[in-house]
């Protein structure tokens, strides 16, 4: 991700795959200058590369001190200094890696940037919402109850009482339905958990690979979870319906709240895609409409350590 670094103020700005920089109030980087114009100069990203293009701004727009040329586009590498309307308006290009998905404030503030296709928020101390690229590609915003919203690039968004706007580059957008997988299932989740069930240790073993993921409190909603799906297999219930348990029963089996089980879920997600899996957010499954949760896997191990 491309980031511009202000060595005047020491804040760095992440970019999203345009930026339009100058004195309006519509600029994702607004300098209120008076010898900036209000649509100053623009930054994208090329597909390979990214670009700068003065936007017949008054003053002119500068590449390492010398004046560019308005509307031709200067294509731009890592360390290059960047001025607008005054050469001591001054800028560097600290990164110019490839543009990623985030959600950018819209009341200030430094964007927040996915990581491994999947965002808490509004931070992981407190989790209000998840946003996360589905196995389909698309990107959603997914609530504490469930409820999810599909978010295109530029989309507007609301978590708690701040607005946010998503910010997603093509190359990084939708998959076309016919490329559309699911890398989680092929995943075996295996427990090995304590005679007192007081400590449960989970790993995830894809292929030849094995991820180790620890002991975590989270980890018995996830071997509840496995539990209730090898149960209604031994039944003979069909895999696509097996699973399923209602929130209300799960809460009482569990003696927890509504609250600490929507945060759990948030974090045992962040969790599986920090470690590296693939699609790790259908990990848990749910139905919002009947407030219905499984694990997102059949391939369980249930050993004693």
């Amino acid at each position: 991700m491309a980031v511009l670094f202000d060595p005047r103020n020491q804040r760095s700005l992440g970019v999203g795959p345009e930026l339009i920089i100058g004195r309006a109030w519509s600029c994702g980087l607004r300098l209120d200058r008076p010898y900036v114009s209000a649509c100053h100069a623009a930054l994208r990203w090329a597909g390979s590369h990214w670009e700068l293009r003065d936007l017949g701004s008054r003053n002119g727009t500068f590449l390492n001190g010398t004046a560019l040329q308005p509307g031709r586009e200067y294509p731009l590498v890592r360390g290059v200094e960047l001025a607008f309307g005054h050469r001591s308006e001054c800028w560097q290009l600290t990164d110019d890696g490839p543009p990623q998905a985030m959600a950018i404030p819209l009341d200030g503030g430094d964007p927040l940037v996915v990581e491994k296709d999947v965002l808490v928020m509004p931070s992981d101390q407190t989790p209000e919402a998840s946003l996360y690229r589905d196995s389909d590609g698309t990107w959603k915003l997914e609530d504490l109850e469930g409820n999810f919203t599909v978010l295109e690039n530029n989309k507007m968004f609301q978590v708690g009482a701040r607005p946010f706007r998503f910010s997603c580059p093509e190359s990084v957008g939708s998959t076309s339905a016919g490329s559309v997988l699911n890398p989680f299932r092929p995943v075996t989740l295996r427990f090995a958990v304590s005679a007192d069930e007081e400590h449960v240790e989970l790993s995830a073993i894809s292929g030849d690979r094995t991820f180790e993921l620890g002991s975590r409190a989270h980890n018995y909603l996830l071997l509840t979870l496995a539990r209730a799906r090898l149960e209604d297999l031994r039944s003979g219930i069909p895999e696509a319906s097996s699973g399923w348990i209602y929130q209300d029963d799960l809460l009482r089996g569990l003696d927890t709240t509504s609250t600490q089980l929507n945060i759990d879920i948030f974090r045992i997600r962040q969790h599986f895609a920090k470690a590296g899996l693939q699609d790790a957010f259908s990990v848990i499954e749910r139905r919002p409409r009947t407030r219905q949760l499984r694990i997102g896997t059949s391939n369980l191990e249930i050993v004693r350590l």
